[in-house]
């Protein structure tokens, strides 16, 4: 991989808001970091007005601040000491990790056009940034910024289904950009059977940096004391049956993303990385969760997600978790329902001599696309 060089080439990088996601952190700052290595300034660009209070399912109004300022019949009180308190603490931690790694402004939708005159190129990705059933998704087509600024890299349209009434917009969205890279197989055949152009599949970008380069940003979690673990992080309903396969190996169970033990469910981006290195297995149905994995080298088993209600309906990770274990021939680490969410002795080690070769063909691949679309070559 290049060596950075100063060209005076400035990025402005747009990706999904918040803090709520360590997944969605983790590849901000690893698209940063490739950046950085073809320009002097990269900037991440969020739209989304900056909200102390995290986000939950329901809205806070003028109401609710004042409450929460009077502490009105323990409101403040009771917020503090029960989910939301816990969803402040994780992600104030989720915030700080932002703050110390990751180069971002906040910007109105209405000052993007103007803002976007300091910069050479615009880049979209990764994570679902092309996701229809989003909100938000209209302004990752970049259409504030001319035609021959806008690129991709590994965006996630994370679905097959286009809804009707976003159609045409989603495709003249995809017309309009200088150049097309995306995450999984599944979206590039979709993006060539709605436009005709051929979108490059390239690696997550947390799967561009070394597990050295990761390691240089982790730290020990505050809950370690010590001993071995298996360690969940489930996004979906967790699977009581871990619980018996890890008595059966022998080790304790660190569940992240678990309200009912404080410590684990705070835990920040740094630690997170910490201890998805520092497992002896790893549970998850996480794509992050399983990339992380893969780049540590810690033995892991991937499960289908299912929801945490409504009927709990299959929630399948689809195409990104396929790419991603087809990759390294993986796909044996993956488990589901019907066998009980177990694979055959799950501490042995994949081949991880199989990672190497695939990781520096792809770094190569994405690095020519940066030169090529960025016009260095």
């Amino acid at each position: 991989m290049r060596e950075p060089a100063n060209r005076g080439i400035r990025i402005a990088k747009f990706t999904l808001d918040g803090y709520f996601n360590y997944g969605n952190v983790l590849q901000n700052y690893a698209l940063q970091q490739m950046l950085l290595r073809y320009a002097d300034r990269v900037d991440t660009l969020w739209t989304q007005p900056y909200n102390f209070m995290p986000e939950v399912w329901w809205n806070w109004r003028w109401k609710e601040y004042i409450k929460w300022l009077i502490n009105w019949k323990n409101f403040r009180t009771k917020i503090a000491n029960g989910h939301i308190g816990r969803e402040m603490a994780r992600q104030a931690k989720i915030r700080d990790f932002s703050d110390r790694y990751i180069s971002y402004h906040r910007v109105s939708l209405a000052d993007l056009s103007s803002r976007i005159k300091q910069y050479d190129y615009c880049v979209v990705g990764s994570d679902q940034v092309w996701n229809p059933h989003f909100g938000n998704y209209h302004q990752f087509f970049l259409g504030f910024a001319p035609e021959e600024k806008r690129l991709s890299y590994a965006a996630s349209i994370s679905t097959m289904d286009i809804p009707a009434e976003e159609h045409d917009f989603f495709v003249q969205g995809l017309k309009g950009m200088k150049a097309l890279s995306v995450r999984e197989q599944a979206g590039a055949d979709l993006i060539e059977q709605l436009t005709g152009r051929k979108a490059e599949v390239h690696l997550d970008p947390t799967l561009l940096l070394t597990a050295d380069e990761w390691r240089s940003v982790s730290r020990r979690p505050t809950w370690y004391h010590g001993g071995e673990y298996l360690l969940t992080y489930f996004l979906g309903r967790r699977p009581p049956q871990i619980d018996a396969i890890a008595e059966e190996l022998g080790l304790t169970v660190v569940n992240l993303l678990d309200e009912a033990v404080y410590e684990h469910y705070v835990t920040g981006v740094d630690e997170f990385l910490w201890a998805i290195d520092h497992a002896s297995l790893v549970y998850t149905d996480s794509f992050h969760g399983s990339v992380f994995s893969i780049l540590f080298q810690t033995p892991f088993v991937v499960c289908d997600r299912y929801g945490t209600g409504k009927g709990d309906v299959s929630e399948k990770m689809g195409s990104r978790l396929d790419t991603l274990l087809g990759y390294f021939g993986f796909e044996n680490r993956r488990t589901n329902q019907a066998k009980s969410y177990r694979i055959d002795n799950p501490l042995n080690p994949p081949d991880w001599r199989r990672c190497g070769p695939v990781l520096e063909k792809e770094r190569i691949r994405s690095d020519m696309y940066f030169q090529r679309e960025l016009e260095l070559t």
